[in-house]
């Protein structure tokens, strides 16, 4: 896929680490152009945030589930 024409290339050299902004004259929707490093920098984060909460919810549940144990079990 390449039907970029010179000025595209031009301002994502311009751009260098920053995201570009393009808008299909077509269809009037708004994209976003990064390398492909940034986009696995920020894939590896939005992972990590998902694993973290992940982790959280098992936490919270095993929390409850204890109380509950705990609650039904007096000593």
């Amino acid at each position: 896929m390449s039907p970029q024409t010179p000025e595209f290339w031009r301002t994502i050299a311009q751009a260098g680490d920053q995201p570009v902004e393009i808008v299909d004259p077509n269809t009037n929707t708004a994209y976003v152009v990064v390398s492909v490093e940034s986009y696995n920098r920020l894939r590896a984060f939005e992972d990590e945030a998902r694993d973290r909460e992940e982790h959280i919810a098992w936490a919270r549940l095993g929390r409850k589930a204890r109380s509950d144990w705990a609650g039904e079990n007096p000593y």
